[in-house]
């Protein structure tokens, strides 16, 4: 067997698959997933560094659950737009779909603008919408800043 027919995650039977993360990005998404309540426990496996012909280099997560929560996804799709997640049925893909950025971000970034209020007013969640979908860039409803979704820091769910 040679070393491109070696499987270095084995197949799943059941379950998600998130492929096409850019490297190093990889324990970013496994973060976020974790930080949501019920999939603390769920099983995951994480690959890192692996040859893409589309990447170069790429990680992959495969997760023993059936289905992923919407707010779950849209997370992802901030930290890795472009990552493919697929529905494994009985060792085959059986959906398919590529994370795209999302035209708004509630809640889940803080503002860099030092001055804008929701640093100041806790309760007061965040909302950004986005003006510029090729670079990414987002514009602050409060304080009407834009910036590069790279800029942004992001809030993780409590637990």
């Amino acid at each position: 067997m040679n070393d491109s027919q070696l499987l270095y995650i084995p197949k799943i039977r059941q379950g998600i698959v998130i492929d096409h993360v850019p490297a190093g990005l990889g324990i970013q998404v496994l973060t976020v997933i974790r930080s949501y309540p019920g999939m603390k426990d769920i099983v995951v496996t994480l690959g890192i560094n692996y040859k893409s012909s589309k990447l170069g280099t790429k990680d992959m997560l495969k997760l023993k659950t059936t289905e992923l929560d919407d707010e779950i996804v849209n997370h992802i799709a901030l930290i890795a737009p472009g990552v493919s997640i697929k529905r494994i049925t009985d060792y085959d893909v059986d959906k398919r779909f590529t994370l795209q950025v999302p035209e708004s971000i509630v809640n889940k970034v803080k503002c860099r603008n030092p001055n804008c209020i929701t640093n100041f007013e806790t309760n007061l969640a965040t909302l950004f919408t986005l003006v510029d979908a090729e670079k990414h860039k987002f514009r602050c409803k409060h304080c009407e800043r834009i910036f590069d979704l790279q800029e942004l820091e992001f809030r993780f769910v409590k637990r």
